[in-house]
């Protein structure tokens, strides 16, 4: 006889809800609701097969391995990250349940009733979305080799389920609850806060790597623009012979053309070629944008560092510093100073600029304004990725209207 099973459909609607919080924020595929709808059908339709299964267990780990192809099916996410989101999302409804199994041995008389099962599960769904969702990146998913740990927490959560249909077996065994649900608790927790900690490891690895790609373009780009430069200056000399050659030929136009032309003949020279290339490059930039850079800097106290790494460094320092003067109303704000020098053992290297907008910062670095957060701030980020590399240390502040960047860096490196 066909009958629809309850307690199996209880644990499927915590794990759904689980998982929608979860995955509130991540990318899903095209005809994403059809693609609800049809893994709703499945599930719902192996609840009625439910007494097929000799084992109740064995029910409930083909369940899960259904809610997996779900994920997989409905958002953008690799096996591995669907595997890894269904596992947490295991590790909450655990958590949960169990919590609510433990007070059942001090609230018993309210336990049963269906608002108190209800208002619990949205206090936790509300933690949820609080402690964990909202940190969570839009564009974050797990490599392979990163799926070891998540098999671990999925081994103690499918130990806990055993443990709880063990359990619901002596539903009168007040001392047997409370140690059992105890232990699941602190299962739960473990699994989940190494899901958590795996979570931090991927995010670590996924911005390192696009840390070093930056980096690697930016050596390109530093390749290509001391091209630019040589050849820029091999004209301005060219052009500026020629005019001394026929300065009666061209008459009044000499004189604005000095004038063009000494903004692409600055004399920037910092006894480092990588600084003194970005520096033309960003002078250039600022001169025709009404931007005033003002540098002083001692570039052979950067000599033990990677021409690259100048080059990449100042140009996302400089980048950032036009980025926010460029906003300003107040053209007489539009200044950048740049100060390269030594204290004691260490190199100093300070940029000061106007803003105009309001800060807020998380993990030493501003949040980012932008509409999409996740995307941006890795300018910030590089630096600090840069400083560290030769181990020193970046510090950010802001004055008022004033922003500054801080870097110490060790001159002799080992």
């Amino acid at each position: 006889m066909i009958a629809f099973h309850v307690s199996p459909f209880i644990v499927l609607i915590e794990l759904v809800a689980s998982i929608g919080v979860l995955l509130l924020w991540q990318e899903k595929r095209p005809l994403f609701a059809l693609r609800v709808l049809l893994f709703a059908v499945i599930l719902i339709g192996m609840n009625f097969t439910w007494d097929k299964f000799v084992f109740e267990n064995l029910a409930y780990v083909i369940q899960f391995a259904v809610i997996v192809l779900a994920v997989l099916f409905c958002y953008n996410l690799n096996p591995v990250s669907a595997l890894y989101w269904s596992t947490a999302s295991l590790s909450i409804q655990h958590l949960a349940f169990s919590l609510l199994t433990l007070s059942s041995c001090f609230f018993y008389g309210i336990y049963s009733t269906p608002i108190y099962f209800i208002l619990c599960y949205i206090i936790i769904l509300t933690l949820e979305y609080l402690l964990i969702t909202r940190h969570f990146g839009k564009d974050f998913e797990l490599r392979d080799k990163q799926i070891k740990l998540t098999i671990v927490s999925l081994i103690a959560m499918f130990s806990c389920t055993i443990l709880n249909s063990y359990r619901m077996r002596y539903t009168n065994d007040n001392d047997l609850i409370f140690v059992t649900s105890i232990y699941s608790i602190i299962c739960s927790l473990l699994a989940l806060f190494l899901q958590l900690g795996l979570f931090e490891k991927g995010q670590l690895e996924m911005e390192k790597s696009v840390l070093e790609q930056i980096i690697a373009n930016d050596k390109r780009h530093y390749d290509d623009s001391l091209q630019n430069v040589e050849l820029l200056n091999m004209y301005c000399h060219d052009l500026k012979y020629f005019l001394r050659r026929n300065a009666d030929e061209v008459g009044s136009f000499k004189h604005q053309a000095e004038k063009f032309l000494s903004t692409f003949d600055a004399d920037i020279s910092t006894y480092n070629h990588a600084l003194d290339t970005i520096l033309t490059e960003k002078s250039l930039y600022c001169a025709n944008n009404d931007i005033q850079l003002t540098c002083m800097a001692d570039g052979q106290l950067l000599e033990y560092m990677d021409t690259a790494d100048v080059y990449a460094m100042f140009g996302n320092l400089l980048s950032n510093a036009i980025e926010a003067v460029s906003k300003l109303e107040n053209h007489e704000k539009r200044m950048i100073s740049l100060t390269v020098r030594r204290r004691n053992d260490f190199v100093h290297i300070l940029v000061d600029n106007y803003y105009d907008n309001t800060l807020s910062f998380h993990n030493g670095l501003p949040e980012s304004t932008k509409e999409q957060p996740h995307l941006h701030g890795y300018g910030l980020k590089s630096i600090r990725y840069l400083a560290e590399k030769y181990n020193g240390n970046l510090t950010i502040s802001a004055d008022e209207d004033v922003f500054h960047v801080n870097i110490l860096m060790p001159i002799n490196i080992q």
